[in-house]
């Protein structure tokens, strides 16, 4: 893993492509030893990528911008965490005697007519901002981050700022799990119900670099390894969302009524249907459709699983039929914190990759699945470490007794 914000070859030769009545006047920062603008000061009137040159590595307590807006940032060469600020800053919280480098904030941006973004020219990247607009703490990373909590900007991006060819996929929580997104372009507003929900991040290995070549054709390279790419555009365009997961309700990923395209992983097939718990009008589909008009579905879908016998024991109609135009409505996990299904329970019914979330790690001794699905509980969060699949009554956990930390579906039985 990788993190970098732009380096000073990059900030250089950005400022080489500025237009010839771009500002060439000094920004000035002060940096105090002391919170409140007190103790020994070092004032900075350019670029430094080492305060260690100045004995002020890791001493910035507060500090007063005189002119200009300013990116500090926790290691040499701009990389580590970055914040940008415009306005004096008498205590620097988590930043506090963490300040290695100090530049002018433009100096991190590119012109509109240079190509490259922060990070190495040519270098592919993305910055997630904790501001709309690219503004606030940022991040720069250029290889995969299973859980973004590593760099402390956990469900923190609200903007992103895209670098080089390849497209990158971000989600909601950590390894990759719950609603994903592609990110192929800078994004001044995260949509979607992403905005202030992104865990994790990885280069897109499931595209090429760029976007598809050929309108209505996804291209070879641009297929899910499993699960589906819903985009909210026809022929494969606009925002991406990725399921790999059966979900009961696209509203929760803020993707509810809104795919007009698909692409299916190979040798998968799905069920799309109307309303959430798959009611409504249903359609399995396979491989790519670029317009979903013609099944009439188009910005209609609110439900989508998988169906084919490599999946959750089979697939299939309940009873050979099409009860009610869909699926009957699944059950429920219920996690019991005594034996035999007695004291303080939580019912779920999606997965859920860490129960810290719901205040039941650790806390499960027996359970009772309701309907008719099976599920895996591992002892882990993110269904890492042992894990078992259960169904009906489990009225002892034995060798899993309060190690339950995550539990998602499976399928039927």
């Amino acid at each position: 893993m990788s993190i970098r914000t732009a380096t000073l070859g990059a900030a250089l030769l950005a400022a080489a492509w500025l237009p010839a009545a771009a500002p060439a006047q000094a920004q000035e920062i002060i940096l105090y030893d002391g919170p409140n603008y007190t103790g020994q000061q070092v004032r900075v009137t350019g670029a430094d990528r080492n305060l260690s040159s100045r004995r002020f590595n890791d001493r910035t307590s507060s500090f007063r911008i005189v002119s200009g807006e300013w990116d500090v940032c926790q290691h040499d060469d701009y990389n580590g965490t970055c914040e940008t600020h415009r306005n004096d800053q008498p205590s620097l919280g988590r930043m506090d005697n963490q300040i290695t480098s100090v530049r002018p904030a433009y100096l991190g941006r590119p012109d509109p007519g240079y190509p490259g973004r922060p990070g190495r020219p040519g270098e592919s990247s993305i910055t997630l901002y904790s501001g709309y607009n690219y503004t606030g703490r940022s991040v720069t990373i250029t290889d995969t981050v299973s859980n973004l909590q590593q760099l402390g900007f956990n469900d923190q991006a609200r903007s992103i700022r895209h670098s080089g060819r390849r497209s990158w996929r971000v989600c909601q929580h950590a390894n990759f799990d719950g609603a994903c997104m592609e990110v192929d372009r800078d994004i001044p507003s995260i949509g979607g119900g992403m905005a202030a929900q992104i865990s994790s991040v990885e280069p897109d290995y499931g595209s090429r670099p760029g976007r598809p070549g050929h309108p209505g054709r996804p291209g070879s390279d641009n297929r899910p390894r499993s699960g589906v790419f819903l985009y909210d555009g026809p022929d494969f365009t606009g925002q991406r969302v990725d399921v790999s997961w059966d979900a009961d309700n696209l509203a929760s990923q803020g993707f509810n009524d809104r795919v007009d395209s698909l692409v299916v992983a190979r040798g998968e097939t799905w069920l799309i249907c109307q309303h959430d718990d798959f009611g409504g009008r249903c359609e399995r589909v396979q491989g790519e459709v670029n317009d979903l008009g013609r099944y009439g579905m188009r910005n209609e879908i609110t439900s989508l699983r998988r169906i084919d016998n490599g999946y959750g024991g089979g697939g299939g109609w309940d009873n050979g039929g099409y009860p009610g135009g869909g699926w009957d409505r699944r059950g429920e996990i219920i996690l019991y914190d005594q034996f035999s299904q007695r004291g303080r329970s939580v019912r779920i019914e999606h997965e859920i990759d860490n129960l810290e979330r719901l205040g039941f790690n650790d806390r499960a001794l027996s359970l009772d699945v309701r309907g008719y699905d099976r599920w895996l509980v591992c002892e882990d969060a993110g269904f890492r470490g042992r894990c078992e699949e259960v169904s009906g009554e489990v009225d002892n956990l034995h060798l899993l007794n309060r190690e339950i930390s995550s539990v998602r579906r499976l399928g039927r039985y």
